[in-house]
């Protein structure tokens, strides 16, 4: 049975590169074209387009791998029935499950290469692409002037009611820091007004009030609060995407959130995606093969047709629960990241048990 294993992951090989990195050319030309449509690519150095559609690129790779496995165990199946090979494991006492086995091994490892793309290569490379874009003018013109802005320095949360930035400069009105000193106990530092200048934040008239139990101690410094830090103030006003931070900031910044009483729901969502997304590639490796011994009767194409399909129903299913259904406060972030999984999941087993 090692032999059937071997052959039917060569027979994975070819198609699910083809489909991948078909799918990611299709991604870095209607970017190109984008650009194109928006810009004079004339006054644009070219170095700076390519750099921009190549550090976007590990972000399309992240979508088209689940993409290339549903292509290729689609056809490698369909292959296997319309030949009559697939009958003939059959007949050797081999069940559907052990077929579908050793593709459900490499949609493990797809998975696995799809994480590491998220949680090593895609934050980086999403940083380097919007810098470029920043450049190009893609993401406009920030503004500013901010209210009810989050931000969080060394061990405080801070929460600014209305922050103003001159440069790289920033001029703050009514600033909370919150900080847990030790188990149990909450400091609260606010002040009326403060400053940023090259690192260094001055909080001006600060008051300190430092909450034990029941116990609450105000003390009131004659000088302005300092905190040495330096930050990207442009940081500020447009914060970084989920895609740019790896799941450890990701859960920095909900626990950081929660500090506030902030929303932390969209958060909570692009966290669990960042699991659910390389989980999608074994789902279609477990059900790209039943799917496709049900048509392979029906022609060459079904393979093709079958990948298409599936592919589609699953991006809308997760638009729509990450999208929509996660806008139901009662629905948890998990459940929207994870829905279309599970409900894949479950047409699976149930046509596997059709199948046996």
């Amino acid at each position: 049975m090692r032999k059937l294993d071997i052959y039917i992951i060569k027979e994975l090989i070819v198609p699910f590169l083809i489909g991948t990195f078909s799918v990611v050319l299709m991604f870095q030309a209607n970017t190109y074209i984008a650009l194109a449509k928006l810009y004079n690519l004339d006054n644009i150095p070219k170095k700076a387009v390519f750099q921009f559609i190549l550090d976007q690129t590990p972000s399309y790779l992240n979508m088209t791998l689940p993409v290339g496995m549903a292509l290729a165990s689609s056809l490698a199946i369909s292959r296997l029935a319309r030949e009559s090979e697939l009958t003939a494991f059959r007949a050797a006492g081999a069940k559907i499950m052990r077929v579908i086995a050793p593709i459900v091994v490499f949609g493990c490892f797809v998975s696995l290469a799809n994480f590491y793309l998220v949680e090593r290569i895609i934050p980086p490379a999403t940083k380097a692409a919007n810098r470029i874009g920043y450049t190009l003018g893609i993401l406009g013109m920030a503004p500013n002037v901010k209210t009810n802005a989050f931000l969080t320095l060394r061990q405080y949360a801070a929460n600014f009611e209305f922050v103003e930035h001159d440069g790289d400069d920033l001029r703050i009105r009514g600033v909370t820091l919150i900080e847990h000193p030790e188990p149990n106990v909450t400091a609260l530092t606010s002040a009326k007004t403060a400053t940023y200048h090259n690192g260094i934040w001055s909080f001006h008239d600060a008051y300190f009030r430092v909450i034990k139990d029941l116990e609450v101690q105000i003390f009131h410094p004659k000088d302005d609060f300092v905190i040495n830090e330096s930050i990207v103030t442009g940081d500020l006003f447009s914060p970084p995407m989920a895609e740019e931070m790896t799941i450890k900031e990701l859960q920095d910044s909900i626990k950081a959130g929660r500090k506030v009483g902030s929303n932390t729901k969209d958060l909570e969502v692009k966290l669990h995606v960042k699991f659910s997304v390389p989980a999608a590639c074994i789902i279609f490796a477990l059900i790209g093969p039943v799917f496709a011994i049900f048509f392979a009767r029906s022609g060459g194409f079904v393979g093709v047709f079958l990948s298409i399909v599936i592919v589609l129903v699953y991006y809308n299913a997760f638009v729509i629960s990450t999208e929509i259904l996660s806008k139901i406060p009662q629905l948890p972030g998990w459940v929207a990241a994870w829905l279309p999984n599970l409900l894949f999941v479950i047409a699976g087993v149930f046509a596997i048990r059709r199948l046996e």
